[in-house]
């Protein structure tokens, strides 16, 4: 699974980080994260 932008996913909505934590969830053997923006708070630790 490849996501894209996961700060665009929490901008577009005020559940933006419930979503993006589907997103992240659903990923079943391998996920890659591709950004040019900063990451959530969440994603960065």
């Amino acid at each position: 699974m490849v996501l894209v932008e996961p700060a665009d996913i929490v901008a577009a909505e005020p559940r933006g980080m419930n979503r993006l934590y589907v997103a992240l969830t659903r990923a079943v053997a391998e996920l890659v994260i591709l950004h040019t923006k900063a990451l959530p708070e969440a994603l960065r630790s």
